[in-house]
């Protein structure tokens, strides 16, 4: 499939972009049907606390209240547990964190809803909070499941573990700490239920999983799947937030809409959005290296320890990530690899942009740098020598299969970046600036492409096609759109596959009737999964097409080209929409579905040894940044972004999806820092928690590397997580460098930087 491509990797525009800039496009708060209801929250204030009684009768006797609804009110099983069974929608016992759900209100106005909840009465007996992951881990007073406070243990033991420290010639050994990042979405969190004549239930919601809402709604409310239909609506930013946390948003309207035969509707506000939805997860890692004098790495000893708030959530399957590529993208012969994912009392953690591996390539970047400083060596030579290269074995024992260019990654950045260069014009800098420094930061980082070993029975995904009679296209795919290009590549394919116009192919909403349980958007899976799909799907259509071209032009079908919008051969051609015609009159079946789903993964839970992921992304970041001594403001001048993506699918929407993650990496590098106090968010809205805005902008330069992926669709492999990964970590070392210090937090806050600096002391 690596043929020269018209439609695929030119840069088109958006299929969504005109109603997104007009403002025609329909959120799910821009919803107004006639009888509809608002829902809101009662959420517990404390962290951990028994519930001793629930009384709504207060709120019950509001104006404009409805109906007030807890647990018991549920006809379903009170759960919304993603992968272990062990949150209730409703708690009825105990809660777990600020901002458990209590009880749901519903009015006539959201106004009337958020009147009733602040009146109902909750007794709690308070219980004492853990709020440090490794503190909760040793704790066996204080259990925050009947269980203890241990999820579970992950591992990775490759060649002799940690064993072979001993007769390496040099080791370093740092521990780091990073803190929580919010996602930051424009939109909040919504979700609107409509009950149907036939007693079944249709969601619409702000979401990234439709098939995740559609179980959780079912499970919750006793039916059926196939009497929940979930659409998803325009969505308005997501980055992992919007996962698994929906169907917990879903679940309350549903259950209301239900018993009361009307519309209801739910949308947070932005500071309850903050303190209870998911967030990047809080992490401490400790990390031992030891390699040879020459630089050869050797060995990989790491503990890390994973908050995952009050609920497991996604956490186990985010820390199999941080397990798995523990080594970033570097040969390791022995490994020894401890995860623990652990339960406290703080916000609750959750997918986010790069799943796990931010916060590992924080620790393992800064450990290289430490590494090359011992041994006196140029920490470039030192990444180039220990790459891993296709066919070399990962930590879990994975020969690194093909398009793994990471060779090539590092050495386009060091020459895009002018590497030797940009440090010494930052030496002379600092020599003639007394209140101005400048340092540079390098991170690389290797990502894992699709779902993990452990999600593999959820990894198929599927597509419908359907040419109509007069050329123009229609496509459904289990995937979402969430701003990243989604249904521009679908459209693409399509187009490119079926010689069809590109600007009349249409995706449609992505709606759990249409298409099967295609999995989660997330993992960077949806160009490689949906796409495979999608041309799965073209491929069948386009055989009937030339079959019957080639009957219309007198040819073999082997002898008919196709073209954008011409099937030629014979020294004939047919206009597409013509072809359509013609096929529809001799009822020719112009529809097909698709499927697409990697080969099984093997793995060994026990050692973490096996195939981790079918593919990886290899990413390179450079940074230079200014600070200012003055005050300790962090301000990035330049970043330098190299890629592996297999193919270029749409170069405009390539260059979109890396600055925005070199904007949200830079954030969570410097400036995001999310402050709690007894699990409490003391910083709950974009007034405090800052996030970067376009004054902050840095000049920015990408860079690509086409190494096809042969099982990607034209050889294309995902982006919007890589986008993102090594950028934190770049920019944090190029602030701690230029007060030559190393960065061991994220993010760096102006206090460490003064701290570093000698201002603070």
């Amino acid at each position: 499939s690596q043929r020269k491509t018209t439609v695929v990797g030119a840069p088109l525009p958006r299929v969504d972009a005109r109603e997104k800039v007009v403002g025609t496009a329909q959120y799910v708060d821009d919803y107004q049907l006639p009888g509809m209801l608002h829902c809101a929250l009662v959420l517990s204030p404390h962290p951990h606390a028994e519930i001793i009684s629930v009384a709504t009768a207060p709120a019950e006797a509001m104006p404009g209240v409805v109906a007030v609804y807890t647990g018991k009110d549920l006809p379903g099983v009170n759960q919304i547990g993603c992968v272990f069974q062990d949150q209730p929608i409703f708690a009825t016992e105990k809660v777990r964190f600020v901002g458990d759900r209590i009880a749901a209100v519903v009015g006539e106005s959201r106004a009337q809803a958020r009147a009733g909840a602040a009146q109902v009465q909750v007794e709690y007996q308070q219980l004492p909070g853990l709020f440090d992951a490794r503190d909760a881990l040793a704790n066996e007073e204080v259990l925050i499941h009947p269980g203890g406070n241990l999820v579970t243990h992950q591992k990775v033991r490759k060649g002799e573990g940690a064993g072979a420290l001993d007769s390496c010639a040099v080791v370093v050994e740092k521990e780091f700490f990073v803190n929580y990042q919010e996602h930051a979405y424009l939109e909040p969190q919504g979700a609107l239920a409509i009950p149907e004549v036939d007693g079944s239930i249709t969601i619409l919601g702000s979401m990234q999983c439709p098939f995740y809402v559609q179980g959780g709604v079912a499970r919750a409310l006793g039916m059926d799947k196939n009497e929940v239909r979930v659409i998803q609506t325009v969505t308005g930013g997501a980055f992992g937030g919007k996962e698994d946390y929906p169907s917990e948003v879903a679940v309350v309207p549903a259950l209301a809409a239900l018993k009361l035969g009307r519309p209801v509707k739910l949308i947070y506000s932005r500071a309850e959005d903050m303190q209870i939805s998911t967030k990047r997860h809080r992490m401490r890692m400790h990390f031992k290296v030891g390699a040879d004098l020459d630089g050869t790495l050797r060995v990989l000893h790491v503990q890390q320890w994973v908050d995952a708030g009050g609920y497991t959530g996604l956490s186990t399957v985010v820390a199999e990530r941080a397990n798995s590529t523990a080594g970033g993208p570097y040969r390791f012969p022995n490994a020894h690899v401890d995860t623990f994912i652990i339960y406290t009392n703080n916000l609750f953690g959750g997918a986010f942009r790069g799943f796990g591996n931010p916060q590992v390539t924080f620790a393992m970047e800064n450990i290289m740098e430490l590494l090359a400083e011992k041994l006196g060596m140029d920490s470039v030579a030192l990444r180039r020598m220990n790459l891993l290269r296709v066919g070399d074995l990962s930590i879990t024992g994975q020969p690194i299969p093909e398009s793994a260019p990471s060779v090539e990654i590092l050495d386009l950045l060091v020459e895009q970046s002018d590497w030797a260069n940009l440090q010494r014009e930052a030496t002379e800098f600092n020599a003639a600036n007394r209140w101005k420094k400048r340092g540079v930061g390098m991170a690389l980082s290797m990502y894992g492409c699709c779902l993990h070993a452990g999600g593999q029975h959820m990894e198929g995904s599927g597509a419908l096609v359907q040419v109509r009679s007069d050329g123009s296209v229609e496509i459904n795919i289990g995937g979402t759109e969430l701003g990243q290009g989604a249904f521009t590549i679908m459209a693409q394919i399509a187009a490119e596959t079926l010689g069809s116009d590109y600007a009349r192919v249409k995706v449609l909403p992505s709606d759990t009737r249409m298409v099967p349980d295609s999995g989660p958007t997330v993992a960077s899976r949806t160009t490689i999964m949906s796409g495979n799909a999608t041309r799965g799907a073209s491929l069948q259509l386009r055989a009937r097409l030339v079959a019957l071209a080639a009957n219309m032009l007198g040819c073999q079908g082997h002898e008919v080209v196709v073209t954008p919008g011409k099937y030629s051969g014979n020294g004939r051609e047919l206009d597409f929409a013509a072809l359509c015609s013609e096929a529809f009159r001799r009822k020719l079946n112009l529809f097909a579905s698709g499927w697409y789903a990697p080969p099984p993964k093997d793995w060994d839970i026990q050692t973490g040894q096996g195939t981790a992921y079918v593919v990886y992304s290899f990413t390179g970041h450079a940074a230079l940044v200014e600070v200012d001594l003055i005050g300790g403001l962090p301000k990035v001048l330049n970043v330098f972004a190299a890629h592996d993506i297999g193919k270029v699918m749409n170069s405009a929407l390539f260059e979109g999806q890396v600055h925005g993650g070199i904007v949200q990496g830079m954030g969570w590098g410097l400036s995001e820092n999310l402050i709690l106090e007894e699990g409490r968010c003391l910083n709950p809205g974009f007034t405090d928690y800052l996030i970067p805005c376009s004054l902050d902008m840095p000049e920015m330069d990408i860079r690509v590397v086409e190494a096809p992926y042969p099982d990607g669709p034209f050889g294309a492999k995902g982006v919007g997580e890589p986008s993102l990964i090594s950028v934190p970590t770049a920019v944090a070392i190029a602030a701690a460098n230029a007060v030559g210090a190393r960065p061991d937090e994220l993010p760096v806050t102006p206090e460490a930087i003064l701290r570093w600096s000698g201002a603070l002391l």
